[in-house]
């Protein structure tokens, strides 16, 4: 053996270095280019003596070489094609998306299910690939690509056979096809059970390993076999791409060659999986086979001998046992190294090396290789470098891996089936291509680019560098890393916009998303195994490799669980939510609109068989407006369907012969209706010669198809039945039978549908249609809907059904707005709805396309014709569910319109007009509607009830500026919020601008004593006048539960106080102020049963007192227009008169006649006078109601006269134009006298909706109008978000903008909260003016003197301050420059900014500002309105403040003193606060506190815990609102409710120390210019017991017995409810009153 060489340490690798000949042998390349020069071994002297036979020697040595690099290079090329084909087969799980939707929907699956299948083939995909590598570099390709042939065959064989089994089976039992939207993991609802889902779990793992195994046999032969060259990115990225491109074609070969075959012989839209398993099957198993043969490494041994040079050259060998250690030139034993003393050339190295046999050179480089492997491997696991490369590609590749495997699931979400009317959606297959394009093409690229741009390596072994070192200097370069991270962002993007909804309702966008994720993906996985050659070498890829690529198998996992959490999530979510609907969710198009339709059967048809049932695998029960709007749907159609069964039309077509006509009834868009069914059961007899045809999109019929088959109950109804199983059908026929047809068959294609319509029906001259599309047809675009209108017209005697939404109103009223902006985020516009967006529109629409004979109602106008429901129906119907979502109600139906049409002319059909109503020309009046907008969600509440008060408080401070003007302050109170019922008020106050700047600083002062009714909506609230008092008058919690409750609020004390309740409980009701008295009239009203059928009086001394009835009795209704004329009472003070009408009476029916009211109060009686109808010329000369309103607002004016507003009518939707109507009544007549319209405001798009909303009338005539809004059906919620201002001018005037003075905007200030509970009026409310002080006792000053002093006074719970004790030097040295030196001027700290000098935490009068110390410091100084409390500056909302870590260079100066040791062993926080002159707002803490003066002084007041009832803590609430140093001395109403309190004062200066004892409830404002203190806070309970879990930042949580109290008393409220009201109030006050007596003993 020849000796080895050692360079010397640090030597040079130069040529002049020492080379080991045994390990380094010369390899083809090195030999070929020796082909032009001499041999470097030897001297010149010893090349010039050779011999002629040398040179023959020398010729013939070339000649070998160049062959042996021939066949090197054929091996290699074969190699690499072997390679390319393995590669374009092995990613066949990569198609997975686009059978993974079939296995949730054929199997069964839920989406956590699928994803198990796909993760565990993820997860056995990436797992052993370590493993595999491992034996890959130890024995070579061949065998990885058998084990590929193995287990792909077997895999796929396996998945085909559990595959085929299931659909039998689920074919066998009922329920179809549907999506299956379970829960998580469970296999009840599977085929085969749990055995069958592991057993496809088990295929998918043999799939994965086998997709491993051919995939890392094939880049591996590529990686060594072309790793070292100029090209090793293009040789690596070539295979890799390969792989990416398999998805693509073998996803186009499945779409296209194995796609399912409908029962008419076309080709279905999924692919047939069991046929696309078994060809994977055979494919992948000779794939594998042929790698086995054709996968070799090339020269492999050179690899491991420039391995070991590089070990050798680093070191790394030193020391090895089989290096260092090398044979005698003289012996062949191992001994030391022997320097030669002359060069030694290659045949003395023949001579001198000893001969060794074929198996020992075998058995040595087999030794030197497995040697050489495990030392690379044993340092890539070392390497800290390669740990963080493998992580940041588990980052990378996981979601990528989550995203395409989940690709069919995610493009089903993106639009609803409605789509397909006017274009098919995108498919799983098509971008699963996308992803395969864009992931091979930038494969290649980047293999290509970073051979050209990336710079030369510099490896630890020895490379073929990819340049000239000319070029190398000279070209621009750009690092394989830079290229991956840029790819890296590439994805990011693409996931990112994703998320971002950009593509939710736009899959025709969705190739950005593909593109861009295939990009980024395709480009990290060919950088990752390129980086990984230059950096660590070639000869140990396939386990480098294997070992990073583990890394996404955990995050495909990871991030597929993630994905299914969410779809899971999203697929269960807003069903069940009261008002969600199916369009609120992406994520379940499939329940579409039958899920609502399911919930009115089951709830309005309790006594029928349920079909829908069938094709919705959960119930939900939908909102009371969902429900009552689609039995309205459903039940308009089903009676116009039913006259048509039940017309005999031999008699109309007068037809001699017997032979009978056939009824045909063809559905067209019809989804999952079961129209067929229900029409069956409820009309046998109509049905005897009827067919019924259902007509829908391909895919969508075949799914029902299957639905329909699977379902004994459904196919049960049917004779003759003939599938494509059992006969050849006609084209586009996928079932039919003696009663039932289906028909696939796109809208447009009409003779393709009347084609298969003849193929099953015969002569259609012999039929008589009706065509039913409901909310179908106007998703096609215009011209092709009104295509299907005019063809059905020309198949002879038809009739046409259809409903769909209009526009009455225009697009700009709310409603049409909301309506149309909701399928406008679905991408589902109505493409019809703008051209005929009227009943008119629509009447002409189909006259003028050959139907003779068309009527057209708005589903509002079809609830009251008794063409559809009779007053017994309606009446019913209130049996079925509480409801009162009138105005909703009405606003829906009035944006629906139902049209029948029939070619046949009728007699009679023409509507003619009463000629007994006397229409009226309204005239128009300009008025301005100002328009003051709120910002964010403020003030949003409806069917609450407002009040206008003074806010005292606010017109003090504008005297102080010296402005006279009085502030009004308008409150809006309860109501229902934007997700419950309210137990507050909004307050709103008027300002200079209408930024409400201004006015929030001078409303923010208005605050409400403690008590107050319980939270309620419909309620009223009326203004009694004079005496400073408004009446709040009934409610209800739900359309069950009415209130009979009343209360008083004094303006003068801003308190609430119980007066006489109500007869019977009531909401709605009708309620009027009798002219200046302060007497009201009440009216109506619903109670929990029916309507209040009585007329009451209210006097504040006596109650409500019932009235007679002279003469005729109106109809009950509720929600009327109830007004008492201004000023209208005699010269007795007994009589006054006014009007009413509108309402709702006990049919759902608003009714007509308006009536004049007449009121003697002497012997309380009422009369009633019928004014003459009045009306206003619409269209076509119609008349139209407008005075008769329901939930309508009506002020009176000073001029006499009245204007109403808002509110819906009977027979229309209200246009925008007559909103407001001004009347007046005089001589027994009411007439309206115009009609008020703000153009600007109208044409803007900002008017308002008047339903729900408060209005009050101000001294000036000014009308303010305030909340409201309603829920637009299932299309979303619309708020006004604005405070709106009627100038109502005189008759003859105009508005005037410039009227409008700057002081006139309003603005919200706070919203209050209104603690429930109150005392009965017994006397005038409120105290007399200084009839009661406030007696305020000083807090007792001790000193401590040991430690248990302090534990004495801690015991005792009383408030205490501590003097004599020394803080430390803080006391003398801090000022607001020492902390500015200490902590920092540009330390950034959060800071409470005010406008006042009374904070309230409840009305968020000041806003959180992040400043710099210094800045904040400076102000303070300059007297700006600034308090600081110290948050924790890691970790602010998490860990509570801590002096010692905030501020360390400040923490060394204060010191708790020995006296307060048990503080410190306590301790909770420490906080720095600094003030300026602000107030503290009254709160109190759960733990106990030492407050501690450092700088300047303060006056605190405290009050013991027994006071909280008294001093407006709402429930839950740790602050109050109630502004305590201005009111103590004060004769108001909240300085009288604090006469009933027990308040302590402290005044502090530096360094005084006051224990405050824990829910001792404080306030503290400062007498200095500024202040500095520490607060320290700790646990006083006993081992910190009774505490609340979790965190608690500020130490002020409430203890655990009070949250836990707290759940207790709702679930006690609750248990109640189904009581009457009375006995529910009487059994709460005695529960209230025991707890009370519990609290106090």
């Amino acid at each position: 053996m020849s000796p080895i060489h050692h360079p010397p340490p640090g030597g040079s690798h130069g040529p002049t270095a020492s080379t080991p000949l045994l390990l380094h042998q010369p390899t083809a390349a090195a030999a070929a280019a020796d082909d032009d020069t001499t041999s470097t071994l030897g001297p010149a002297s010893t090349r010039s003596s050779s011999s002629s036979s040398s040179l023959r020697s020398t010729s013939s040595h070339r000649t070998s070489s160049r062959r042996r690099a021939a066949a090197q290079r054929t091996a290699r090329n074969l190699s690499f094609l072997s390679a390319l084909l393995s590669s374009l087969c092995a990613g066949s799980v990569t198609v997975f998306s686009m059978y993974g939707h079939i296995f949730q929907e054929r199997l069964h699956y839920s989406q956590f299910q699928v994803n198990g299948v796909a993760s565990a083939a993820s997860v056995a995909m990436y797992i052993p690939v370590s493993l595999l590598g491992y034996v890959c570099d130890r024995v070579g390709p061949a065998p990885l690509s058998l084990l590929s042939a193995v287990f792909f065959g077997g895999g796929y064989a396996l998945a085909a056979g559990l595959y085929r089994q299931a659909t039998v089976t689920a074919a066998g039992g009922a329920g179809g096809m549907g999506r299956h939207h379970g829960g998580g993991g469970d296999t009840e609802g599977i085929p085969g059970g749990a055995w069958a889902y592991a057993g496809m779990i088990t295929a998918f793992v043999f799939i994965g390993i086998g997709t491993c195994s051919m995939y890392l046999s094939a880049v591996a032969t590529c990686a060594k076999n072309f790793g070292r060259g100029k090209h090793r990115g293009l040789a690596l990225a070539v295979p890799i791409a390969a792989f990416g491109l398999s998805g693509m074609w073998q996803s186009q070969l499945g779409s296209r060659v194995f796609c399912e075959r409908r029962a008419d012989g076309s080709k279905g839209d999924d692919v047939d999986v069991f046929r696309f398993f078994i060809f994977l099957a055979v494919l992948l198993f000779v794939v594998g086979l042929l790698g086995t043969f054709g996968l070799r490494i090339v020269d492999e041994q050179d690899l491991i001998d420039d391995a070991v040079e590089e070990l050798e050259r680093s070191g790394f060998l030193d020391g090895s046992a089989l290096f260092s250690p090398v044979r005698s030139v003289s012996g062949g034993v191992y001994g030391a190294i022997v320097e030669p003393a002359e060069p030694i050339d290659e045949e003395d190295a023949g001579i001198l090396a000893p001969s060794k046999d074929a198996d020992e050179e075998e058995e040595e480089a087999r030794i030197k290789k497995q040697w050489v492997l495990n030392a690379e491997t044993r340092r890539f696991l070392t390497d800290p470098t390669m740990w963080c490369f493998a992580l940041g590609f588990f980052c990378m590749i996981g979601p990528g891996e989550a995203f395409i495997n989940n690709l069919g699931t995610v493009i089903k979400t993106l639009r609803p089936p409605t789509l397909h009317y006017f274009g098919p959606p995108t498919s799983a297959a098509t971008h699963v291509s996308i992803v395969g394009i864009t992931s091979t093409i930038v494969r290649l690229i980047t293999g290509s680019l970073t051979d050209l741009l990336a710079p030369s390596p510099q490896a630890q072994h020895v490379q073929i560098t990819s340049s000239t070192p000319m070029l190398q200097r000279m070209r621009f370069s750009v690092s394989r890393v830079t290229f991956l991270l840029f790819f890296a962002g590439v994805l990011s993007l693409g996931l990112a916009t994703l998320a971002s909804g950009l593509m939710q309702f736009h899959d025709e966008r969705f190739w950005i998303v593909s593109g861009l994720v295939g990009a980024g993906y395709g480009a990290v996985f060919s950088l990752t195994p390129i980086i990984i050659t230059v950096i660590w070498g070639v000869e140990n890829f396939a386990t480098n490799w294997g070992i990073v690529a583990m890394f996404p198998a955990l995050g495909a996992t990871v991030w597929g669980l993630i994905y299914s959490a969410v779809y899971q999530a999203g697929a269960n979510k807003k069903l069940a939510s009261p008002g969600g609907s199916e369009d609120d969710s992406p994520f379940c198009y499939g329940v579409d609109s039958i899920v609502s339709k399911r919930s009115v059967e089951k709830l309005y048809y309790p006594n029928e068989p349920h079909f829908f049932r069938f094709f919705v695998k959960k119930f939900q029960r939908r909102a009371p407006l969902i429900n009552r709007g689609y039995h309205l749907r459903l039940h308009a159609i089903d009676v116009l369907v039913r006259n048509f069964l039940l017309k005999d039309h031999n008699e109309a077509r007068k037809q001699e012969e017997k032979k009978k006509v056939k009824k045909v009834v063809v559905n067209l868009g019809c989804g999952s209706d079961v129209l067929p069914w229900q029409c069956l059961t409820r009309y046998p007899d109509g049905c005897k010669d009827a067919v019924f045809v259902d007509v829908d999109f391909p895919d969508l019929i075949e799914r029902k198809r299957q639905t329909v088959v699977g379902t004994p109950e459904l196919l049960g109804a049917f004779t003759g039945v003939a599938t494509a199983a059992t006969e050849e059908l006609p084209p586009n026929v996928v079932f039919r039978s003696d009663q039932y047809v289906q028909v696939g068959c796109d809208l447009r294609q009409l003779g393709t549908l009347r084609a298969a319509l003849v193929s099953v029906l015969g002569d259609l001259s012999e039929c008589v249609f009706l065509f039913v599309a409901e909310v179908s047809i106007t998703y096609m675009e215009t011209e092709g809907a009104d295509g299907v209108v005019e063809w059905a017209a020309g198949l002879g005697d038809s009739e046409f059904v259809l409903l769909e939404q209009i526009l009455p109103a225009g697009p700009k009223h709310p409603f049409a707005d909301t309506m149309l902006n909701h399928f406008h985020k679905l991408n589902t516009q109505l493409k019809s709805v703008e051209k005929y967006s009227t009943v008119e529109s629509q009447l002409q629409r189909f006259t003028s396309r050959g139907w003779k004979t068309v009527d057209v109602w708005t589903l509002w106008q079809a609830w009251t014709d008794d063409t559809f429901l009779s007053a017994a129906d309606r009446r019913k119907l209130e049996e079925v569910e509480p409801f009162d979502e009138w105005e909703e109600f009405a606003l829906f139906a009035s944006h629906y319109c139902i049209v029948h049409a029939r070619t046949a002319s009728e007699d009679g059909s023409t509507e003619e007009e009463d000629g007994s109503t006397e229409a009226q020309e309204i005239p128009t009046q300009a008025v301005t509607l100002q328009f003051d907008e709120l910002p964010g969600q403020r003030g949003q509440r409806r069917f609450a009830a407002a009040m206008k008060t003074l806010d005292r408080a606010a017109a003090i401070a504008a005297l102080d500026r010296g402005n006279e003007t009085s502030i009004t302050a308008v409150v809006n109170v309860m109501g229902l919020g934007t997700k419950a019922r309210l137990q507050s008020c909004d307050v709103y106050s008027q300002g200079k601008d209408s930024t409400g700047l201004s006015s929030e600083a001078e409303g923010s002062a208005f605050t409400l004593l403690e008590g107050g009714p319980t939270t309620r909506m419909c309620h009223a609230l009326t203004d009694l006048g004079n005496g400073g008092r408004c009446l709040l008058s009934g409610g209800r919690a739900s359309p069950s539960a009415p209130f009979k409750d009343c209360w008083l609020f004094d303006k003068s004390t801003n308190g609430w106080e119980r007066t006489h309740d109500l007869p019977t409980p009531l909401y709605r009701h009708s309620v009027t102020r009798l002219g200046n008295s302060d007497m009201v009239l009440l009216i109506g009203g619903r109670g929990q049963v029916d309507i209040f059928d009585g007329y009451l009086v209210y006097q504040p001394q006596v109650g409500w007192v019932s009235c007679e009835i002279v003469g005729s009795r109106p109809t009950p209704v509720y929600g009327a227009i109830l007004a008492c004329e201004e000023g209208d009472v005699n010269f007795s003070g007994h009589t006054f008169s006014g009007i009413f009408f509108g309402g709702l009476n006990n049919e759902g029916v608003i009714p007509d006649p308006k009536l004049c009211w007449n009121l003697d109060l002497s012997n309380p009686k009422v009369r009633f006078v019928l004014f003459p109808q009045m009306g206003i010329h619409f269209l076509g000369g119609k008349t139209r109601e407008l005075l008769s309103r329901f939930g309508a607002t009506c002020v009176p004016l000073k001029s006499g006269e009245f204007v109403i507003f808002g509110g819906v009518t009977g027979d229309h939707l209200l246009d925008q134009q007559d909103e407001f109507l001004v009347c007046s009544v005089g001589g027994w007549v009411c007439r309206i006298t115009r009609r008020l319209v703000d153009q600007d405001l109208l044409g803007g798009g900002r008017y308002p909706l008047l339903v729900g909303t408060s209005a009050v009338s101000m001294p000036d005539g000014r009308v303010v109008i305030i909340g409201g809004g309603a829920t637009c059906f299932s299309m979303g919620t619309f708020w006004n978000k604005a405070v709106y201002t009627l100038h109502v001018p005189s008759t003859g005037m105009t508005a005037v903008n410039g009227l409008i003075s700057s002081d006139s905007h309003w603005s919200h200030v706070k919203t209050l909260e209104i603690v429930s509970g109150g005392r009965e009026v017994s006397q005038p409310v409120g105290l007399e003016a200084g009839s009661q002080k406030v007696e305020i006792k000083p807090i007792l000053r001790t000193k401590l003197e040991s430690q248990e002093d302090f534990a004495r006074l801690l015991h005792e719970g009383k408030p205490a301050i501590l003097e004599g004790l020394d803080l430390g030097s803080c006391v003398a040295d801090w000022n607001l420059k020492y902390l500015v030196e200490k902590v920092g001027k540009d330390r950034k700290v959060v800071i409470h900014e005010s406008a006042t000098q009374a904070m309230d935490f409840n009305a968020k009068n000041f806003r959180y500002v992040t400043t710099e110390f210094g800045d904040f410091t400076e102000r303070v100084e300059k007297g700006d309105k600034l308090y600081l409390r110290a948050l924790s500056s890691e970790k602010p909302s998490e860990q509570p403040a801590m002096l010692t870590d905030d501020f360390p260079l400040l923490a060394p100066d204060f010191v708790l003193p020995p006296q307060l040791s048990q503080v410190e062993e306590n301790l909770f926080s420490s906080v720095l606060r600094v003030s300026g002159p602000v107030n503290m707002w009254l709160h109190y803490d759960v733990m106990a506190n030492v407050y501690c003066q450092i700088s300047g002084s303060k006056r605190l007041m405290l009050f013991p815990p027994g006071d909280v009832e008294h001093l407006g803590f709402a429930a839950g609430a740790s602050s109050s609102s109630i502004d305590v140093f201005a009111s103590l001395d004060s004769n108001s109403a909240v300085g009288q409710q604090l006469a009933r309190t027990h308040p302590h004062e402290a005044v502090l200066s530096p360094g005084g120390v006051l224990f405050l004892p824990p829910l001792w409830l404080h306030t503290a404002t400062p007498t200095s210019d500024s202040s500095i203190a520490v607060n320290v806070f700790f646990r006083d309970l006993v081992d910190g017991v009774g505490y609340a879990a979790g965190r608690d930042v500020y130490g002020n949580r409430d203890l655990a017995a009070y949250e836990k109290g707290r759940q207790d008393i709702g679930r006690i409220a609750n248990s109640f409810q189904k009581l009457p009201a009375e006995a529910r109030e009487f059994y709460l006050l005695r529960l209230a009153d025991e707890l009370r007596r519990k609290a106090r003993s």
